[in-house]
């Protein structure tokens, strides 16, 4: 981890969650460990926002009714803190990743930025190099560790696993403060939709989805592309003595475009399960940097990616379930960098996995191997560099008192080139009954050294092909309650970080990395979501609240005791709506308090509070057809900075026009 970007990558927490739903809202979360392999991978956890009644999804025996490429992610299980984010709560709003990662307690999204910038998750302080982000279960990865969350077209989201602390061990190493799983769409076969949005700062976006059946087969087929010139208004927030305090400039060299393309195909073949998914995404976007004194007006950056996946599931015998998957991913970089010229890097991974799950009396056990490699080239990385993964796991679910607690062991041991290591997750659930779960939690995992720490040149920055992995031991603990109230979880977390790397002075004014750190963080996160009038005004409530301690326990005189840069203190997101029938409507605010820039702790990030707002009606039920008004940003507040003192955008208006044959409208739509 970097200090600065990546600043540190310590972090001891304790989480809070808590989320209210409707009447006949989201599943209770059981201590059973007969839930089938498919089932959504957050089952145990509260949803981001409650529900009215809606019909529960196609079992996987019925495959030949929808498209389901099974994505279920492992550490999301009933013991674990995690948050499902359904995108269809949120349909015809313009929201990324980024927004709707947004609902999720203990989660931190820096934006660098408008839309179509580089936008990077933190979960529970941990920066986004020690958090794993997954498309459909399978992992995306770059050079330098953290994902960009802008290379994932919003229009392929159905919804985002959250997976926090501990329970992430079970996904191995990299997903040292949790994991992001983004699950791609589905449709029923014969529907079809799409939509299109226009609004501020030269922000057009257009997408297209549909599904077809062809004998035992679905197919279904998404496409997307948006644009931005992202020139927003912005007010200068330098110190107010020197020149240009105040004044109104416009961001320049702030464009971004980007397009998509998505196809699953599933169905059975014989008795086995067949699903196929492919992804390609592309995009282009200028880079302003930093103003006042670190404008770039020339430098831009292109990406693309592609990713493939085959997977075939069956069951040879009662009580065991096998399947096989073969995957790939290629991924491209090209930046026009100031002072460094044109740097080019390309690369990928591949590999395959082999999973049995084996019911017996007391529960089901799972074992696991999978074996694959990645591997970048680029001038600045001085050649290829590759690296191989070996990893074995095994999973137990075990019903302890049947119907009351349920233990959740997991071991997994890793080897990633030099690297090697174990990650293991303890967890329990108990039904205490009256609607209420405790469930918990303690956990040991690691995060390998990104390519560019080992060995990329760049700038001022040396790498230190002598790393070690950073390692993070924590627990955590929650009450969850799911009733005629609805949903809702309140606990705590606590993870110490080892060998934490930090970057420190070389010589000639360059930076190295070193294993230099260790640090802590330990907080209360609460989300609660309920609908106490579905049938009179489609009222649903929602919020999600962060408080996070972080304090460096190993680190240079000046910095030990600190808190730790760029991690708010406080966090809040809630939202309010109401959809009585044709028209419906929704308010939001965030809050973010208590950050810091640097590791002194001496330059403060100004404090935000940002409410957005927006509204539909619905024109027809067949075909479907809806007009949605989103404005964020309401008071047009124009000082808005990210942690690395990235203007932010004011007032943005959004208008969607979405269209389909899908007969039953979103919750936001009824």
């Amino acid at each position: 981890m970097r200090l600065g970007s990546s600043a540190w990558l310590g972090t001891c927490t304790l989480a809070l969650t808590l989320t209210v739903a409707g009447t006949l809202g989201p599943r209770r979360a059981r201590a059973d460990a007969s839930a089938p392999e498919d089932a959504p991978s957050a089952a145990g956890s509260p949803p981001a926002e409650a529900t009215p009644p809606r019909a529960e999804e196609p079992p996987v025996e019925l495959p030949e009714v929808v498209v389901r490429v099974p994505a279920a992610t492992p550490g999301a299980t009933p013991s674990a803190a995690a948050t499902t984010v359904p995108a269809d709560r949120y349909a015809g709003e313009a929201k990324g990743v980024a927004e709707l990662l947004a609902a999720s307690p203990g989660v931190e999204v820096t934006r660098y930025g408008t839309r179509g910038q580089l936008a990077t998750v933190q979960i529970r302080g941990v920066a986004a190099e020690g958090v794993k982000v997954l498309v459909d279960g399978l992992p995306l990865g770059s050079v330098g560790g953290g994902i960009d969350l802008e290379t994932i077209p919003r229009a392929w989201i159905g919804r985002i696993d959250v997976v926090r602390g501990p329970s992430a061990a079970a996904l191995g190493a990299g997903a040292l403060g949790g994991a992001v799983n983004v699950v791609t769409r589905d449709a029923d076969a014969g529907a079809a939709s799409g939509e299109v949005t226009g609004g501020s700062f030269g922000t057009y976006s257009a997408s297209a989805e549909g599904a077809a059946r062809a004998g035992a087969f679905t197919a279904f087929v998404a496409a997307t592309a948006e644009n931005t010139r992202g020139n927003f208004p912005y007010v200068s927030y330098t110190t107010p003595d020197l020149p240009g305090a105040g004044e109104e400039l416009t961001r320049e060299n702030n464009a971004a475009r980007r397009a998509g393309l998505l196809m699953k195909v599933g169905g059975l073949v014989g008795d086995l399960r067949l699903d196929a998914l492919a992804q390609a995404s592309a995009g282009r976007r200028e880079l302003p940097g930093t103003p006042p004194w670190n404008l770039t007006p020339d430098d831009w950056s292109e990406d693309g990616r592609a990713l493939a996946m085959v997977r075939l599931a069956g069951t040879p015998a009662p009580g065991i379930r096998i399947s096989g998957r073969l995957y790939g991913r290629a991924d491209v970089l090209d930046e026009r960098l100031a002072g460094l010229g044109l740097v080019r890097q390309h690369g990928g991974a591949g590999g395959a996995a082999l999973e049995a799950r084996l019911a017996h009396p007391g529960g089901a056990a799972t074992l696991g191997i999978e074996g694959g490699g990645e591997g970048y080239a680029s001038d600045a990385l001085g050649g290829t560099r590759t690296r191989t993964t070996i990893a074995t796991s095994l999973t137990e679910a075990w019903r302890a008192i049947p119907g009351r607690l349920q233990l959740e062991p997991t071991v997994r041991t890793e080897r990633t080139g030099p690297f090697g290591g174990v990650s293991a997750k303890l967890g329990a659930a108990l039904e205490l009954g009256g609607g209420l779960l405790l469930r918990a939690s303690a956990g040991r995992t690691y995060r390998v050294p990104s390519f560019a720490e080992l060995y990329l040149q760049q700038g001022l920055l040396i790498p230190n092909p002598d790393l070690r992995p950073e390692t993070g031991t924590g627990v955590d603990a929650a009450l969850a309650y799911d009733g005629a109230l609805g949903v809702a979880s309140v606990g705590g977390h606590a993870t110490i970080y080892d060998d934490v790397i930090t970057y420190e002075p070389a010589t000639n004014g360059r930076f190295t990395p070193y294993n230099t750190g260790r640090a802590l963080a330990s907080g209360l996160e609460a989300e609660a979501s309920t609908a106490p009038a579905p049938r009179l005004l489609g009222l649903s409530l929602q919020a999600a609240y962060t408080f996070l301690h972080t304090e460096f326990l190993r680190a240079p005189t000046g910095v030990l005791g600190n808190a730790l840069p760029r991690r708010p203190r406080q966090r809040l997101q809630a939202r309010a709506s109401i959809a009585p029938g044709r028209f419906g409507a929704h308010v939001e605010a965030r809050v973010v308090r208590d950050t810091w820039v640097n590791r002194m702790n001496t330059k403060p990030v100004p404090d935000e509070t940002v409410f957005s707002a927006g509204a539909f009606v619905r024109v027809l039920r067949h075909p479907h057809l809806a007009v949605h008004v989103e404005v964020e940003n309401l008071a047009d507040v124009r000082t808005l900075q990210d942690g690395y003192g990235q203007p932010l955008p004011g007032r943005t208006v959004m208008v969607t026009l979405r269209v389909g044959t899908t007969p039953q409208p979103t919750q936001g739509e009824r």
